[in-house]
Parts: structure tokens; C-alpha cells; sequence
């Protein structure tokens, strides 16, 4: 069974180099050097490629850095900021609190005497 299977290897191995050498649209010169110039272009771009993935790593790798170096000091001046913000803030809203709590009991005041008005309104 393998030795078929070599025999027929070999004649078709046979068979396509001379069906290749007879209805070749070139001679095997011009295909050589057709073949040699499409190695040359791919080797060149598969190095300009190569080159192209290098420099992005490197640019990625720097960008990497930089954000590592920048996002501890911009957290920490957030949370400066944030605590200021707080420290300001407290003491108005203190206040609000209190201006809140003064319109309430006015409303309520308010609210008392209209009551007490429209009793006295009606008894009349």
C-alpha cells in the first residue's frame, strides 16, 4: 500500500514538474528573478513591519510609564482638592441647615396666623 502510494508520488511529482516546464508563461530565468524580487519585497516589508510593531511596543511601554508616574499624583490632588472642597464646604452647609430649619418654623408661624385669621374671619 505505500509503495503504490510512493509510485504515484513520483509520477505526479514527475507529471507536474513537466506539465510546469511545458505551459510555463515564462522562461525560468524571468521566473527566478520574479521569485528573487518577490522575496526581496516581502523581506523588506515583513522588516519595516517588524520595525513598526517594535516602535509601537516602545511607544506603548512609555505610555504605560507615564500613566503609572502620573495617576498617584493626580489622585492625590483630587483627594487634596475633594478635602478642601469638604472644608469649604461644611460650615455653608451649616448654615443652609440652620436658614432651613429658621423658614420652617416661620412657615409654620405663618401657617398658625393664617389659620388663626381665616377663624376669625368666619366668626364674623
Amino acid at each position: 500500500m505505500i509503495g503504490n502510494f510512493l509510485k504515484g508520488l513520483l509520477f505526479g511529482s514527475i507529471a507536474g514538474g513537466l506539465g510546469g516546464l511545458l505551459f510555463a508563461p515564462k522562461s525560468g530565468n524571468e521566473t527566478r528573478e520574479e521569485l528573487i524580487r518577490y522575496l526581496d519585497d516581502t523581506t523588506e516589508a515583513t522588516l519595516e513591519f517588524n520595525d513598526s510593531v517594535k516602535q509601537l511596543k516602545d511607544a506603548v511601554m512609555v505610555t504605560r510609564k507615564t500613566i503609572e508616574e502620573t495617576i498617584p499624583v493626580v489622585t492625590e490632588s483630587f483627594t487634596k482638592d475633594l478635602e478642601a472642597f469638604k472644608f469649604q464646604a461644611q460650615p455653608r452647609l451649616a448654615r443652609i441647615k440652620t436658614q432651613m430649619e429658621q423658614l420652617n418654623q416661620h412657615i409654620t408661624t405663618i401657617q398658625a396666623q393664617s389659620a388663626e385669621d381665616t377663624k376669625q374671619i368666619e366668626n364674623l
